[in-house]
């Protein structure tokens, strides 16, 4: 049994082939982040660098690296396809289509003009029962350039057709296409093949990517982001689960009282607290008896606070191969070197402008406009 609980936000990068993770056993000392020297090896894949973006964040990672996108919400999915204004036209007469004929109580509240131009907004109700809880449904379809972007948005208890309808408008007002080697220096979120200009700071937010190195094909880096988790839950609540359940070490701990002697073993590399920027995470880095690499680094934050996200986490696996932990003959890495490369990559890994109450350091210097907005309380 896995002893990290990974949260439902998190990305799957790869397919647990080996079940044990970090578990009881040998453990072994090593230096403070950092102080591992690099290889030759890793000289060689680090003497070419970039700077990648995803969400609200930057990486800095070697020349060749690769970024794997896994799901990105600002506050709902993005859809992004070739197209012109017709295409737009057409995309939403087949989906209405499909809607009507998906449920006979189907209700059309508009089908028209969007908020920007080169755009079509329709408004409807699923079914009976959507409309008996308010849950109207928005989808505004946008042409900028040769890409049309798909945007969705809905009513609720707490949110009426006004708030969704201005929601909508800054969303198509603020998307436009982003080269993947771009990186804008204004406030918003980098999506795959877009960007999403923003400086309110209050909806939720989540983004998962992936690293692939060819030069070491077997091992995976991936981070995971959720600004508003546990939201829901009371403050106090919250607190408690904090320090007591969701904290990375206290879920260790945990999983180790639970299982006893039938805890998986281990060869710990490292694991205590570990700070990266301003976020007092926690960190567990170790090699499984069958030579895997399994790091994680973890951080609880604040629900609705963007300098804080209730829940960042960071992983590295080696030995990986066909998408499944443990499947590849051997590790590309020694221990020496998987430190050495998760320090590195963990150091690189920043806001890619100043957003409210980020501390200096946490982003570039030469990136700080005015954030406008706030920081949830």
């Amino acid at each position: 049994m896995s002893c990290h609980l990974l949260g439902a936000a998190r990305i799957i990068i790869v397919t647990m082939l080996v079940v044990s993770s970090h578990g009881c056993g040998k453990s072994t000392s090593h230096s403070q982040p950092g102080s591992i020297g690099f290889s030759p090896k890793l000289q060689k894949i680090f003497s070419k660098s970039k700077v990648v973006c995803f969400g609200r964040y930057t990486l800095s990672v070697p020349a060749e690296a690769k970024l794997i996108w896994g799901g990105a919400s600002f506050p709902s999915e993005i859809v992004q396809v070739k197209g012109n204004f017709d295409d737009v036209k057409a995309m939403a007469a087949s989906d209405l289509a499909r809607l009507e004929s998906a449920d006979k109580t189907f209700e059309l509240v508009l089908n028209g003009a969007g908020p920007v131009p080169s755009s079509w907004q329709i408004r409807f109700y699923e079914d009976d029962s959507a409309k008996q809880f308010h849950l109207l449904t928005f989808i505004t379809y946008v042409n900028k350039d040769d890409w049309v972007f798909v945007l969705r948005g809905s009513t609720g208890f707490t949110v009426d057709e006004k708030a969704v309808a201005a929601q909508q408008a800054a969303r198509a007002a603020g998307v436009r296409p982003r080269a993947t080697d771009e990186v804008p220096t204004e406030p918003g979120a980098c999506l795959e093949q877009a960007f999403l200009a923003d400086s309110t700071y209050r909806d939720q937010e989540m983004i998962n990517v992936g690293l692939f190195l060819p030069s070491l094909p077997d091992v995976t880096f991936s981070i995971s982001s959720n600004k508003d988790a546990y939201g829901d839950y009371p403050k106090d609540e919250f607190e408690r689960m904090k320090k007591e359940e969701l904290s990375l070490l206290a879920r260790i701990d945990a999983a180790q009282k639970e299982q006893g002697i039938g805890y998986p073993r281990r060869t710990v590399l490292r694991e205590g607290k570990r700070a990266v920027m301003h976020w007092d995470g926690e960190e567990s880095l170790i090699r499984r008896p069958d030579g895997v690499h399994d790091f994680e680094w973890g951080y609880i934050g604040k629900p609705g606070d963007v300098a804080y996200p209730s829940e960042l986490s960071v992983n590295m696996y080696s030995k990986v191969e066909h998408n499944q932990v443990g499947a590849a003959k051997a590790a590309s890495v020694s221990d020496e070197e998987a430190l050495a490369l998760w320090d590195k990559l963990l150091g690189g890994f920043q806001f890619r402008v100043k957003v409210p109450g980020a501390l200096p350091g946490s982003y570039p210097a030469a990136a700080a406009p005015d954030v406008g907005g706030g920081a949830a309380q």
